[in-house]
């Protein structure tokens, strides 16, 4: 999972999409109401958004297949959203980095199919959405709606909600222990890979994030 342009960097709570398989070549019933109820999915999407929410795409990691375009991507951003991720494709990348500017990130290529009628494993193939706010698999991860998205050009995350501000206190620690660490090594004072020590973290005002740090320490 790679954003589009590395400068982009997403945190927020999921909406989640979940996405069914289809033969666009054979369509079944279950097919067919994809496809009628597709322009009224895309309303219910950009409806359910509050500003910060960040689209997850549960596509079956159909990468050749153009989830979304710039069009839809225009929605999501009016309506609020901070981000969308998907593990497929894209369609409409260069508009969508240099003109809608919405970070995306998606386990696929730029492709110029769409998501109701791509080439997957060499075959005509289609996905869309079925349901909102569902629990989802993306990517290979458990997702619920919710749940707290953080991505950057290294890759994404998912933490579950309830563990939101216990992540947040601990990482915010890390950060601060680790920016000390980098100080001190350009001084000479510290060697990458020690435990910084209590005194260090007194010495320069870091008593408390030292103390929630050794506390995780001990729970994991």
């Amino acid at each position: 999972m790679r954003p589009i342009d590395v400068s982009y960097k997403i945190c927020g709570p999921a909406v989640t999409v979940r996405y069914l398989s289809f033969d666009p070549m054979n369509l079944s019933t279950e097919g067919e109401q994809l496809q009628k109820d597709y322009p009224e999915m895309i309303i219910k999407m950009n409806k359910v958004l509050s500003p910060g929410d960040i689209i997850v795409a549960a596509t079956l990691g159909r990468s050749d297949a153009g989830v979304f375009g710039d069009g839809i991507l225009y929605g999501f951003k009016a309506y609020g959203a901070s981000g969308v991720i998907v593990d497929g494709g894209e369609r409409d990348v260069p508009i969508i980095r240099e003109e809608v500017k919405i970070p995306v990130f998606m386990t696929g290529t730029a492709t110029p199919t769409i998501a109701a009628w791509h080439i997957y494993e060499g075959k005509p193939a289609g996905v869309l959405p079925k349901e909102i706010n569902v629990p989802v698999i993306c990517d290979g991860v458990r997702v619920r709606p919710g749940d707290i998205i953080i991505g950057d050009e290294c890759g994404v995350i998912v933490i579950p909600v309830e563990y939101a501000d216990e992540v947040a206190k601990f990482g915010g620690a890390i950060e601060d222990i680790e920016k000390l660490e980098r100080e001190l090594i350009t001084k000479g004072e510290y060697v990458h890979g020690q435990r910084l020590s209590e005194e260090q973290a007194k010495q320069y005002g870091l008593e408390r994030e030292w103390s929630i740090l050794d506390k995780f320490r001990k729970t994991v």
